[in-house]
């Protein structure tokens, strides 16, 4: 796949009625070659071997798209269209909500190009050339995600301190999401064994992609530094749905081997509903005793588009609240169950507690029992000691040891 070299300088957009294509290569080269644009930044210093998995990785540029792209699905369409101002062909996007998870478009790995992300997890990030396509669709929800031979992922959402417009509008624009910003399912992904590039949409939208590859990162000041000042949306009051038959925002979900089952399923009984199924065993290899090497899975939802929401005013007064049925490994009279729940922050903080029997009693075992949380079990940052949450980005469950689970009607109550 030959790369795209766009004639503009990082995070510049542009507008075809403001500025000929001419005129704009001119302006771009000249920024790029005397260093003055007030978006330029110094990158970090890489090695030989760094350069050749930063410099020479494209997932989508130029070419004529993978028939496997093109098309329609059961809750997308994707259709190649040539782009007069970037003079290439793009992928047009559009995304609608569904009866199953949010589909994604998955990039395979260049065949020869190195798929071992470890070493520049600090230096590294995607870029990728995107724009909505009209002013009256409503903001698309993206989540960018890179995946293993497994089928594990590390994901991140499109955020304001990747780019300079957000939300997105009309505008090319060139997002980088900086390859540190993969946190959600970070510590259960192999990062030296990537199989793919993915894009996964969520909820509805309607967006243009264009070229899309890995390059050396570092963050424009500017940038993080005006995304740092926008304020928190405040929570309203009342009863917000994450998970009930279905859910539209998720990451951990999946099918990874017999030991690792985190899935939508009917509910074992007279219900034919559906509920999470998560059946999961971490032991140590029987001959061996050599542990797995992810001893732990996490589950994350969100129900606000992954976008930071202020922290609750009475945390005493809200609650995480969902019901649960165990039919793995009874705990015994004492113990809690193997089993997290947590709150992360915007910017990668996290608090968790313990299923204990004070929540969830063993006397319960194979019964439906609800359980709530309330907020104020879990550390928030305050001004002597801000070390704690600053925000709600999502809520997760981990994983450990072995279990099954079911979990139903999963909610955040305010």
């Amino acid at each position: 796949m030959k790369r795209m070299q766009v004639p503009f300088p990082f995070f510049k957009s542009y507008r075809s009625h403001q500025v000929s294509l001419s005129k704009a290569v001119v302006l771009g080269m000249t920024c790029l070659l005397l260093g003055s644009c007030s978006q330029s930044r110094r990158l970090p210093a890489l090695t030989e071997a760094q350069t050749a998995t930063l410099d020479s990785t494209a997932f989508f540029g130029d070419d004529t798209p993978s028939e496997f792209l093109i098309g329609k699905f059961p809750q997308h369409q994707c259709n190649a269209q040539k782009d007069s101002l970037l003079g290439m062909d793009v992928l047009h996007l559009t995304w609608w909500k569904g009866p199953a998870l949010s589909e994604r478009k998955s990039f395979p790995w260049p065949a020869g190009k190195p798929n071992n992300l470890d070493s520049v997890e600090a230096l590294g990030g995607i870029s990728i050339w995107i724009k909505k396509t009209g002013p009256s669709q409503s903001d698309p929800v993206i989540i960018f995600e890179l995946e293993d031979h497994s089928g594990m992922r590390s994901s991140a959402s499109l955020a304001a301190r990747h780019i300079p417009t957000f939300p997105l509008d009309t505008v090319w624009q060139e997002a980088r999401i900086p390859l540190y910003d993969f946190r959600r399912g970070r510590n259960q992904t192999d990062w030296s064994d990537l199989a793919s590039f993915n894009l996964r949409m969520e909820h509805f939208g309607d967006v243009e992609i264009g070229a899309c590859q890995l390059v050396p990162h570092a963050p424009i000041k500017k940038v993080v530094r005006r995304a740092s000042k926008r304020p928190h949306t405040e929570i309203e009051p009342g009863r917000f749905i994450v998970f009930e038959e279905n859910t539209d925002h998720e990451w951990g979900l999946g099918e990874f081997g017999p030991d690792r089952q985190f899935i939508i399923n009917e509910k074992r009984g007279r219900s034919k509903s559906q509920a999470l199924d998560f059946e999961w065993d971490f032991s140590p290899a029987p001959l061996t005793l050599e542990a797995p090497k992810f001893p732990t899975h996490t589950v994350g939802f969100s129900w606000n588009k992954w976008q930071a929401l202020a922290p609750p005013a009475q945390p005493d007064a809200a609650f995480i609240v969902f019901k649960l049925r165990n039919i793995g490994v009874n705990p015994g009279p004492t113990a809690p169950l193997p089993i997290e729940v947590g709150v992360a922050d915007a910017d990668g903080n996290t608090s968790s507690m313990a299923l204990t029997q004070d929540l969830i009693s063993a006397k319960g075992f194979g019964k439906w029992m609800e359980c709530r949380i309330p907020m104020n079990a879990f550390e928030w940052a305050t001004e002597d000691d801000p070390s704690g949450l600053g925000s709600i980005e999502y809520i997760y469950f981990q994983f450990s040891e072995k279990g099954h689970v079911y979990i139903d009607d999963l909610s955040v109550r305010f």
